[in-house]
């Protein structure tokens, strides 16, 4: 593994190869199991994570005990960046935690750690390469933003448009149907709604010959309808 794997990353996708290298070589390499925590939420900020293999989700839970997904995280992505630009002076101050719960959901998920000490003494002394960063963040803040719009949609049309989606990005798609790739409970958090409503919603799209869903396969059975539901 070398520096330029860094250029994948919409953080560093602006850098030069000289600046890719000295972040490289700061940066530390750590691997985690299935179902292994990364970090909680009461753990002191040491700094953000990019994937280089493997998938991590980012949860809270809430007052009830009910987890809340807020996203995950696939390769070449970074992960609890934004304090860094957000909490300055709490992190200089070690005083501050994580401000959400962080796990690995599939074995081998190799991650780059690259601690806040490492990071500030890179960008306090280059406003150059800064600005680089924060172009990158931008990018990162784009698609999260579409999430957060999605989410405000009706749990029908979050569900079909995420069928499309996952069908849309299999490369072997002249199948006519998706595995998912998470529990039905992770969807459903991650979708923003329960398990109860989720179910009824797989119910629906079965009852009026949308889908057929088999384990963790749903078999999409009317595209053109699927479609429709998710432009309503």
């Amino acid at each position: 593994m070398d520096s330029i794997i860094l250029k994948n990353i919409n953080l560093f996708s602006d850098l030069s190869e000289d600046e890719l290298n000295r972040i490289f070589s700061k940066c530390s390499i750590r691997k985690f199991s299935k179902g292994e925590m990364i970090f909680f939420d009461t753990e002191p900020y040491i700094g953000f994570y990019m994937i280089v293999e493997g998938s991590v989700k980012i949860f809270k839970f809430l007052k009830d005990g009910r987890e809340h997904i807020l996203h995950f995280v696939n390769p070449y992505n970074t992960f609890a960046e934004v304090p860094l630009f957000e909490q300055y002076e709490k992190i200089k101050n070690q005083d501050f935690t994580y401000p959400a719960n962080s796990m690995a959901i599939e074995d081998d998920t190799v991650l780059i750690l690259i601690r806040s000490s490492v990071f500030y003494s890179l960008i306090e002394n280059n406003s150059k390469l800064c600005l680089k960063m924060i172009s990158g963040l931008a990018k990162k803040l784009r698609l999260m933003n579409k999430h957060i719009e999605s989410i405000s949609l009706d749990v029908p049309k979050r569900l079909a448009k995420y069928i499309l989606e996952q069908f849309n990005s299999n490369a072997d798609n002249d199948k006519e149907y998706i595995e998912l790739p998470i529990s039905k409970h992770d969807l459903s958090s991650y979708l923003g709604t329960i398990d109860e409503t989720l179910s009824r919603t797989f119910k629906k799209f079965q009852d009026e010959g949308v889908i057929k869903v088999s384990g963790k396969k749903i078999y999409i059975s009317d595209k053109a309808v699927l479609k429709k539901f998710a432009s309503i």
